[in-house]
């Protein structure tokens, strides 16, 4: 019988580099090590050892969107039709594969899926609902929230 492997557990090291990286994961080792008053092998270690852990998932490039002409944000609750030929999930996934969809949730309450969308304009969006997301199998009824300013959003 294997032995259970321990936890590793994250320390507060862990925690400054991983804010670190959400701001700005361009860096190299050498600024990690500077901004954070660690040696470079340490950072080194630590991201690798975070990786193996899978809290580090991947590295990745956070785009403006709107300097790609994609300025309009909207959030779309969907409600899902029972007796379907198709479960959330599926559905879920589905959505999720179209264009301008950047996510796709289940969630509880009155509705049934979350999106979070973006497109070029309002008219956009709107086809986006009204053509091909109502016309999905599975789909009830959505209702379309437009951002107007956005306070936050994740780094």
């Amino acid at each position: 019988m294997r032995k259970a492997r321990r936890a590793e557990r994250l320390d507060e090291k862990d925690l400054q580099i991983l804010r670190e990286l959400e701001l700005d994961s361009s860096r190299n080792l050498r600024e990690l090590a500077d901004a954070l008053g660690m040696p470079r092998t340490t950072i080194q270690d630590r991201i690798s050892k975070l990786r193996r852990m899978g809290v580090i998932k991947r590295f990745t490039v956070k785009v403006d969107k709107a300097r790609l002409g994609k300025g309009v944000l909207a959030f779309i609750l969907v409600s899902f039709m029972p007796g379907s030929d198709i479960s959330q999930k599926a559905l879920a996934h589905e959505i999720a594969l179209l264009e301008n969809v950047e996510e796709a949730h289940l969630i509880s309450g009155e509705w049934d899926i979350l999106l979070k969308v973006r497109g070029a304009s309002m008219k956009e969006i709107g086809e986006l609902v009204i053509d091909r997301i109502r016309g999905m199998r599975g789909v009830a009824r959505t209702l379309t929230c437009v951002v107007f300013y956005t306070a936050k959003e994740d780094p």
